[in-house]
């Protein structure tokens, strides 16, 4: 793998980290003197903040994975049939671990 492919990835698994510790904190709710549309806002925003933060917890295990992947040497090879992911779709998804067949496949394969 190429080290701009590498550099290009860590950057990015930083920039999710980061993003994680600053926007993780979830707001709490203000009940004690808020009337029901201000109370159900508060209510809202702790539900997007929880969401936002499970989901750039996620990206980061994606990332940090495919970290691992460059190490091992199987970074750009799909886990599923072998072959060489193309750049494009590691340019576009870093954290991919398979090729655009394999991946079909696999969501045709969900319930």
């Amino acid at each position: 793998m190429k080290t701009l492919e590498a550099t290009r990835l860590l950057k990015t698994y930083r920039d999710v980290v980061a993003r994680l510790q600053n926007e993780s904190a979830v707001p709490p709710a203000e009940a004690a003197s808020s009337d029901f549309l201000d109370l159900a806002q508060s209510v809202e925003h702790q539900e997007l903040a929880r969401l936002t933060a499970t989901r750039l917890a996620e990206r980061a295990k994606r990332l940090h994975i495919a970290l691992t992947r460059v190490v091992d040497g199987e970074y750009g090879v799909c886990s599923e049939c072998g072959t060489s992911i193309p750049p494009k779709r590691l340019l576009a998804i870093p954290d991919a671990t398979t090729c655009v067949a394999c991946q079909e496949q696999l969501e045709q394969a969900r319930p």
